[in-house]
């Protein structure tokens, strides 16, 4: 009887034991399955976090962002974050703060060569700023980090440079960060590091596009007082020509005046001197006239007509005959007329300026749906085959100093390229140069012109 009981009794214990052994494992699986959740849920977070800063080109927003929900993920009663001014500087100052009473009791000035940024980098994980404080007492680095008592520090790093630090102050609940904080910051730190970089390279390539763009507005307005300096003194000439044909032909009508008829002829002649000098300076004013900054739609013709009646004198001195052949009708395009004006006058005039002894300048227009040629060939000498791919380059020029910037051609690229168009060099077949622009057709244009 009692071998029975005590056989209850072992039986019983061994029941208990398995019990416990069950409630503890029970607890054990309860536990990780909560830390799996929470795992689960900080990734989650953490993609959500990620493409959204990942978006984020803007570095301002960018920061406020990462500071914010730092803030808001991990519970913390106050934040600062520390990077340096530019790409050049060498020590980290606090770029933004939230929760900070005192916001010069946290101004810090670190060396990112100093012995504190040295160990966060050499660590590059988050520390406790206790653990700081007891390697770094008494180090001027460190003297800010009071504000941050029972917080915690977030070494930004990216390729094994430390780019920054995130400070956090003590949660608001009081109790201590958890392994979960930190492998949480951790990830957080290094997708925002990874943004922070691509917004500052976002940044720096507007800042050089709007460089670029400022510095082509200026080559565009730089050639363009060149080509009307040029032309002004062309017009100059043409003008003084047709004053002293008037200045004779008055002289001789002083000298008739008793033969009315004849006075009237000469003064004929004055008359039609004075229309062509009119009709000049009107084409001149026309082609300098300020335009609308707007893009309109535009006849191509009618635009190499003012060009050509404008230098018609010029071309006439120089004994250069004008072969036009355009197809009929012919499309529109859209763009500024005095940009592609500019563009024309530029290659007719480097046409006349390869042209000294006279020539044929053949300007044909050809088009489809989609597109116009506009096509400029010469009977010049052509352009040396190893210049035909620098003819577009800023200050590249094959004519004498004294003749060419070397920003025409430059000039016109950019601009048909602003039309959404290219611009190519040849030499044509049978001798000569060869220039072709290509412009898209006026979207929704269904007129014929």
């Amino acid at each position: 009887m009692k071998r029975e009981n005590k056989a209850k009794e072992r039986s019983q214990r061994a029941v208990e034991l398995l019990g416990s052994a069950i409630d503890v494992k029970i607890s054990e699986l309860t536990e990780s399955n909560r830390q799996l959740k929470r795992k689960i849920f900080d990734l989650y977070t953490i993609f959500e976090i990620s493409r959204s800063i990942n978006s984020v080109l803007d570095y301002r927003t960018l920061v406020d962002s990462f500071l914010l929900t730092s803030l808001g993920q991990i519970g913390a009663s106050s934040a600062a974050l520390y990077l340096p001014k530019n790409s050049q500087s060498r020590r980290l100052t606090l770029a933004t703060s939230k929760g900070i009473t005192h916001i010069e009791e946290v101004q810090g000035n670190i060396n990112i060569e100093g012995r504190l940024a040295t160990y966060l980098k050499a660590i590059a994980k988050p520390v406790m700023v206790s653990e700081l404080a007891e390697r770094f007492a008494g180090s001027s680095d460190f003297a800010f980090f009071a504000a941050f008592q029972n917080g915690l520090i977030i070494p930004l790093i990216i390729q094994s440079h430390l780019k920054g630090f995130l400070a956090l102050g003590r949660k608001v609940s009081g109790v201590g960060f958890a392994v979960d904080d930190t492998e949480f910051l951790s990830i957080l730190a290094n997708q925002f590091v990874v943004a922070l970089e691509n917004a500052r390279l976002y940044e720096s390539e507007k800042s050089a596009l709007r460089e670029l763009k400022i510095a082509q507005r200026q080559l565009v307005l730089t050639e363009r007082q060149a080509a009307i300096g040029e032309l002004s003194a062309k017009i100059a000439h043409e003008v003084n020509n047709p004053l002293s044909i008037i200045s004779n032909y008055l002289h001789l009508c002083s000298r008739n005046f008793d033969n009315p008829d004849k006075a009237e002829e000469h003064l004929d002649v004055a008359r039609q001197e004075l229309s062509r000098i009119a009709r000049i300076v009107r084409q001149l004013l026309d082609f300098h006239r300020p335009q609308k900054a707007e893009k309109s739609t535009i006849d191509i013709r009618s635009l190499l007509d003012d060009i050509l009646a404008l230098l018609e004198w010029q071309l006439v001195e120089r004994k250069i005959t004008i072969e036009r052949l355009a197809d009929d009708p012919l499309p529109n395009v859209t763009g500024s007329a005095e940009q592609l004006k500019q563009v024309f006058l530029n290659l007719v005039l480097n046409a006349k300026d390869f042209m000294p002894d006279g020539g044929i300048l053949k300007i044909t227009v050809t088009s489809n749906d989609t597109e116009v040629k506009i096509k400029f060939v010469d009977t010049g000498p052509g352009i040396p085959p190893e210049h035909i791919s620098r003819v577009f380059e800023p200050f590249f020029t094959t004519k004498d100093n004294s003749a060419g910037t070397g920003l025409g051609l430059s000039v016109c690229f950019g601009i048909i390229k602003e039309h959404n168009g290219f611009i190519t060099a040849a030499n044509d077949p049978e001798g000569g140069a060869s220039f072709e622009i290509t412009m898209p057709v006026a979207s929704g244009d269904e007129d014929e012109t």
